[in-house]
């Protein structure tokens, strides 16, 4: 995390995802729009509270400090408050409480998978939607860079352990945009009985990329590790441990 770089963009939406999970545990449903704030305060006060107790000075949230600043708050609010009243107050009901999923693949060594999505709903038909929310200052941009090929595997496969317990078969993944709430184009739908079918594409993958003991470098002007005065520091320590 000592690469991460926080801006103002990323950090509005951290606090839209974390305010629509605490919409949901919180059973928010039906609340008025003015009740909205609340949840990114309380998004706020989570962001402040990880970093201040994260043993490490590198977290994905302590790059967003500086960021979180009254008019970052304020377009974080808007945003959410526009979302809520386009989509006329309604979201789906969630159908999980869990907020971070893991899962441990068996390969030639215990290969461990963690993240997830923002939220998994109950959608059209009571099929299960597992919903990854996006924020994007540019959003054609952003959805043209949008990896629809790894990432809805990788959720859905995430998810699929409490899906099959609550006795789904199938589920779809779906992208929502915090600017675009009426957008359903970005989705793909899944059998529950084809996981095992993911979790061999993801153990050869990453087994793929543990066998290869070559760097490379994407070496674009933009790209600030690639340029960084710490790169040799970085490549020595990648090499002692046998990358």
């Amino acid at each position: 995390y000592e690469l991460a770089e926080g801006s103002a963009n990323q950090t509005v939406g951290s606090l839209l995802d974390l305010a629509v999970k605490k919409f949901h545990l919180s059973r928010s449903y039906g609340q008025p729009v003015e009740y909205l704030p609340n949840l990114i305060k309380a998004a706020e006060a989570e962001i402040r509270e990880k970093v201040q107790k994260s043993p490490s000075p590198y977290s994905f949230f302590s790059a967003q400090i500086p960021f979180l600043t009254p008019v970052v708050i304020g377009r974080a609010n808007e945003i959410f408050k526009t979302y809520y009243q386009k989509i006329g107050g309604k979201f789906h009901q969630s159908l999980s409480n869990r907020t971070f999923w893991s899962l441990c693949l068996q390969g030639v060594e215990p290969l461990k998978l963690w993240g997830g999505p923002d939220t998994v709903e109950e959608g059209v038909d009571r099929i299960p939607e597992v919903v990854d929310y996006k924020y994007y200052e540019d959003q054609e941009a952003g959805k043209e860079r949008l990896d629809m090929d790894l990432m809805p595997k990788l959720y859905i496969l995430l998810a699929s352990p409490d899906l099959t317990r609550l006795g789904f078969g199938k589920a779809i993944f779906k992208v929502k945009f915090w600017q675009d709430p009426k957008n359903e184009s970005f989705y793909e739908e899944f059998e529950i009985s084809n996981m095992p079918n993911l979790e061999a594409f993801f153990k050869d993958k990453i087994e793929r990329i543990l066998r290869t003991d070559e760097l490379s470098f994407c070496e674009k002007p933009f790209c600030k590790p690639c340029h960084s005065p710490k790169r040799e520091e970085w490549i020595k320590e990648l090499q002692k441990k046998g990358w």
